[in-house]
């Protein structure tokens, strides 16, 4: 027994005294975070440069036929993204929007998002697309004001388009606290 008491003695004063010894390994914890500012311009003020100085020049005929293919292109994608914003603000039913989705994604993009799988979700919108804005990545935000069930409703709407198709979408709905 006293040899059991001496062991719990020892072993109380080792714990005192190492719980009561400095702290000699320094903990440090380092956050760090990055944060990407994207800047976004109006779609609507897009203009191909080059196109005074094309007129100037009966020689460049070339150069002005792929200035209009661009714009032409510019175009098309500024088309794509507004059907698409109208598909989201505009629909009778999730099965309804969904159908309406599938001609302007990539099979990736629809398979990604779950916009081949069949619901019965009752989700009634109309609504418009308000603005689209790009980024220098060819990125695009669209927001729509809408009225979902009876409820007013604003979503912006973030894509990036490839090959004349949206790749990848954001949805993200925006709440007015005051």
């Amino acid at each position: 027994m006293k040899k059991l008491s001496l062991v719990v003695l020892v072993l109380g004063v080792g714990l005192i005294f190492s719980a009561c010894g400095g702290n000699t390994k320094g903990h440090e914890t380092v956050a760090s975070s990055t944060t990407e500012l994207v800047t976004m311009k109006p779609v609507d003020n897009i203009n191909t440069t080059k196109r005074s100085e094309v007129t100037e020049k009966s020689s460049t005929k070339s150069i002005q036929s792929k200035d209009k293919s661009t714009e032409e292109k510019v175009s098309n994608t500024y088309q794509l993204v507004e059907d698409f914003g109208n598909a989201y603000a505009n629909f009778s039913s999730i099965n309804d929007r969904n159908e309406k989705l599938k001609k302007l994604m990539t099979a990736e993009c629809i398979t990604k998002n779950g916009i081949d799988v069949k619901t019965g979700a009752k989700l009634e919108s109309k609504g418009e697309v308000s603005s689209i804005y790009q980024n220098d990545k060819k990125e695009y935000a669209v927001l729509l004001d809408c009225e979902q069930n009876g409820t007013k409703t604003r979503v912006l709407l973030l894509a990036k388009v490839k090959g004349n198709k949206i790749a990848e979408i954001t949805y993200n709905s925006v709440k007015q606290e005051y």
